[in-house]
């Protein structure tokens, strides 16, 4: 008869050789219900493979399948832990990819601040979602010129904060930015462009489209133009913003916008 100490080598129970170790512990397993009674071994000098219930041991009492061994069966203790370590890194990787899609809103609405701050504006209001719009990836911001106090306003939305949507088409903002300016008789002005507005029916303007508001509370009238933004022509994978390329980019429209208010009210 072959004894305990015997080293073995055995199938486990995914088909993967393993071994050597004393027949002892192969037996072990077998009566914790680890593995199969029928589990073939084979040690130094056996002709061929063996099932170990075929070698006359004491093999104790048959353990009932458990429901955790009939969930595992068929797997290996590598492949459990392989299926495991790869359900927790694909959840990382989504994890990244959600993170990042409002790393992104965070970084393109931090260039546009920067671009304008180190420029000499002054940022006096900032707005969140949760303040006014109830959607993420919402901003209004609102700056003014200290020499001629001209305003410039400007409303970002993310569109594609979804990581799915984003990976196919890209992160994409819809940007409002207008200039506005004190005008004289601003109560007739005001009054007018309002009227100008609620007869216009401009439910959803398309881009490119520039409008007229006036501001009753703070006395002013802006010119502003509907955008939509590709956040990653100047944010990389690495949130590194190209400030110089949004700084260009935004000059350009406050200058337009400053000429439609200039050409329709007049310089201040």
């Amino acid at each position: 008869m072959i004894e305990p100490t015997q080293p073995v080598h055995w199938v486990d129970a995914g088909g993967q050789q393993q071994g050597p170790a004393p027949l002892s512990t192969v037996v072990d397993q077998v009566k914790a219900g680890q593995l199969p009674r029928s589990t073939h071994v084979w040690w130094q000098g056996a002709e061929n493979w063996t099932a170990i219930d075929r070698l006359g041991l004491d093999l104790g009492q048959p353990v009932a399948a458990t429901a955790s061994a009939a969930l595992m069966s068929g797997m290996s203790d590598q492949e459990l832990d392989d299926a495991f370590i790869d359900l927790v890194g694909r959840s990382w990787e989504m994890y990244k990819e959600t993170e990042f899609a409002t790393s992104i809103d965070e970084a393109m609405l931090g260039g546009v601040i920067t671009a304008l701050v180190d420029c000499g504006f002054v940022l006096i209001d900032m707005e969140t979602a949760s303040l006014w719009a109830g959607a993420a990836g919402s901003h209004r911001l609102r700056f003014e010129e200290p020499a001629d106090h001209s305003r410039v306003n400007v409303s970002l939305q993310h569109l594609t904060p979804d990581p799915a949507v984003a990976k196919m088409i890209g992160h994409r903002a819809s940007a409002v930015i207008g200039y506005g300016q004190r005008v004289p008789e601003f109560s007739k002005v005001g009054n007018a462009i309002k009227q100008e507005m609620q007869s216009s029916f401009i439910a959803s303007p398309e881009p490119g489209t520039v409008t007229f508001d006036a501001d009753i509370s703070s006395g002013y009238v802006y010119a502003q133009i509907d955008l939509l933004l590709e956040i990653e022509r100047y944010v990389d994978d690495h949130l590194d913003v190209d400030h110089d390329l949004l700084r260009r980019h935004v000059a350009s429209v406050i200058y337009t916008m400053k000429t439609f208010i200039q050409a329709r009210f007049g310089g201040q």
